[in-house]
């Protein structure tokens, strides 16, 4: 996705309620070392952005609206926030 998409969007991880130990390791084994991070161990941000669960896409355009989705391929929910 970075390298796909790195120069028209920014990614950022945010992994959350576990230990940091647990979430770099995650990171490690899934080769996304390139994207930045944000630890949440207490679940704020997941909180403040409704997310309820592991694998939620959280998109938001360049004027603030915001689309939160889970299914499909992020790829394709990425294309059509740059579409649109």
């Amino acid at each position: 996705m970075q390298q796909q998409f790195g120069d028209q969007v920014t990614i950022i991880g945010v992994p959350s309620l576990g230990q940091v130990d647990s979430m770099e390791s995650f990171i490690s084994d899934t080769g996304t070392s390139s994207v930045p991070h944000i630890p949440d161990l207490e679940g704020v941000l997941w909180d403040r952005f409704g997310v309820t669960e592991h694998r939620t896409y959280v998109l938001i355009n360049d004027d603030g609206t915001r689309r939160t989705t889970g299914y499909g391929s992020l790829a394709a929910h990425v294309e059509d926030l740059i579409a649109g």
